[in-house]
This record gives C-alpha cells, structure tokens and sequence, in this order.
C-alpha cells in the first residue's frame, strides 16, 4: 500500500512546477479545467483493472491531473481579500474532506444495491459533473509580468525558508500515519469496514471543521499559534488512538485527527502574501513540489513502519507534529502576535500595579484605624 501511495503522489509531485510555470502563463479557470477533465477517465480505467497493477496508471493519471493545485491556489489569492486569506484557503480546501465526509457512507450504502465496478460509473459521473460546474466560475487571466518570472522561484528570505521547511515536514510527518490509520483500526481493534468508514468520514468531517475555524483564526489572532494549535489536537487524536484502544472513544480522537492538514492551508495562505515580487502561482510550484515530495517519502516510510510495529507510525507522526508545531509557533510570529503578547504583559504589569496600589491603601487605612 505504501509504495500505491508513493506512486501516486510522486506523480503529483513531477507536476507542480510546470503546473505553476503554466498558471504564470495562462488563464486560471482554463487550467482548473483541464485538471478537473484528466481526472474523469482515472474511474473508468478502475472499472477494467483485474489486478492491483492495473489501477496504477488511473492513479498516476489522478495525481497528475493535481497540476493544476498552482494555478488553484492562485486562483484563491487573487480572489480573496488579504486580510482574509487564511479564511477563505480555509473554506474552499475544506470542501475536499467535507465530501469525504459523505461519500463513504453513500458508498458504503450503494455496496447494497450494485457492485464496486458500478460505483466507478457513478464517480465518472460525478466527476464529469464537476468539470462542467467550473465553466461558470469567473476567469482570471494571466498578469503580465508573470510571464516573464523565473521558472524556479527559490526561497529568498529566512520567513520563506522556514516556511518550505514546515510544508515539507508536515506533508511527510501525516503521510507516515495518514495512509495507514484504516488498516490499524482493522488490525490491532477488529473493528469491520462499515465502523472503519463511519470513522474516516468523521475524520474528514474534523478536517472541513479544522480548516475553517483555524483558518478565522489565523485571521483573528495570528498565523503562529493557530498553526501551533492545529498540530498540537492533531497530536491528541493520534496518541489518545493508541492509548485509549476503544473503537467508542476512537469516534472523537479521529475527529482531533481531522486537524493535520489545516496549518499546512494556513501556511499556503502565508505564503500567498509573504514573497515580494513573486509571480502570482510560481511561488507556489517549488513550496509544492517539495511538499508533494514529503508525501511521497512519508508514505512510503509509512509502510516501512507498519510491518515493523503498527504503533510505530502514530508516535512517529505525533513526536514530528510536536516539533512542527514549535517550529510554526517561533517561526511565523507575525506583527499581530508580537503586539497582543506585548499588550497582554502590558496589561498584567498594568493590573499588578494597580493591585499593589491598592493593597498599599488599604494596609495603609488598617495601621491607621489600629492606631486611633
């Protein structure tokens, strides 16, 4: 299974650089498209596989058709308002997991009344929907000084560094456990498929939940601590998974599970408004291809993992969440943040002052009436 996922994600990987090189020169909504139209066949080519190599080709299809997550995330830039962009790269990456939330059980049901080769018809159906619903969004052609931008746009400042470490990091951390979290439910708790798919859907419904109300946060109070949150209930869910060993108290860890991915959206919406001067989707090519890597080399490690110790994997992805979630606290400290800590000790020192006033007077009016 891990080396599936490697496959998969590789292809992902080798198409974000010239995903973004295309989104620079090209209008948006043409290649959100094109991506959306290369993932219609990946169902069908399902519906004739015979063995598990045969689904590989749908897979590095699906993934490839991903090149266009450059010219996606762009496209949300370019349509959100600054001061909202954590929000809404919340909002909008929260609608993948939020179908996930209901296309298991869907699936699941629909196992009743057809078979698992009827269920790819009706995802190229869905898919093919999907395509035609993009047609009306509004376009958003290229800027002209994108065309001219470097192919490769490199990290330049400290921020920006710090930033590639992190999306890296964590891709690799999550793709450890993420892939893997099924099989451990099935093997170390006997629980059966249907209770492993009420799970997943929860899962997801945590990870819409998360992108939303941590993406307002970082809006209200700061890009740092939200992101530092967000790993830390992530932490939670994995170890309280293994320690607790309850299919009933799985129910609301897999929910703080749901909570990994969303400071990776919080750290796209930095990265949309922290490089002066980048082009509009190239600055999002490289952070993307090495982030695509992370889950390329996290899932396969994954693997590696899991015959070893099933347990392994969730305190390795939760020790490394830990040390993500230290390296975004001290590391995107923004203004924001830097000015409500000052005005928080400002305000102690203030209330301590006045509490020692206070108390001076009336130890002061004490002596006094013990005097007269």
């Amino acid at each position: 299974m891990g080396i599936v996922f490697s496959i998969g994600f590789l292809a992902l990987a080798l198409s974000m650089i010239p995903g973004g090189i295309l989104a620079n020169k090209y209008e948006l909504k043409a290649l959100l498209i094109i991506g959306w139209a290369m993932s219609i066949p990946p169902p069908l080519m399902y519906y004739f596989a015979r063995t598990w190599t045969d689904v590989i080709p749908g897979i590095i299809l699906l993934q490839v058709s991903g090149f266009n997550v450059p010219a996606f995330n762009a496209y949300i830039a370019g349509a959100a308002e600054k001061t909202k962009s954590a929000s809404n790269f919340g909002i909008t990456w929260a609608s993948a997991p939020l179908g996930v939330v209901f296309s298991p059980l869907v699936g699941s049901a629909l196992l009743n009344w057809i078979s698992i080769r009827g269920i790819f018809i009706l995802t190229f159906v869905f898919f093919s929907i999907s395509t035609i619903v993009l047609f009306f969004m509004k376009p958003q052609p290229p800027l002209e000084g994108d065309a001219k931008s470097p192919r490769l746009e490199f990290p330049k400042a400290r921020r920006e560094g710090t930033l590639l470490l992190y999306l890296t990091g964590a891709a690799l951390a999550w793709s450890v456990a993420a892939p893997f979290i099924p099989l451990y439910f099935q093997d170390a708790l006997s629980l059966g498929p249907s209770i492993i798919l009420i799970l997943g859907a929860l899962q997801s419904l945590g990870a819409a939940v998360f992108a939303i109300l941590l993406g307002r946060r970082a809006d209200a109070r700061g890009h740092a601590g939200t992101m530092a949150l967000g790993l830390v209930l992530s932490s939670i869910g994995l170890i309280g998974v293994l320690l607790a060993r309850s299919a009933l108290l799985s129910f609301p860890l897999v929910f703080l599970i749901g909570s990994a991915r969303a400071p990776s959206l919080v750290g796209y919406s930095i990265l949309s408004t922290v490089r002066k001067g980048a082009s509009r989707a190239g600055q999002f090519g490289f952070y993307l291809t090495l982030e695509s890597l992370g889950f390329v080399f996290g899932s396969y490690l994954g693997g590696i993992l899991y015959t070893l110790n099933p347990t392994s994997m969730f305190y390795a992805t939760s020790t490394s969440f830990i040390a993500l979630a230290l390296l975004a606290r001290f590391g995107f400290r923004d203004k924001a943040e830097s000015s409500l800590s000052g005005q928080r000790a400002d305000s102690e020192a203030v209330a301590k002052s006045e509490d020692s006033k206070a108390y001076s007077l009336w130890a002061g009016g004490s002596s006094k009436e013990n005097r007269s």
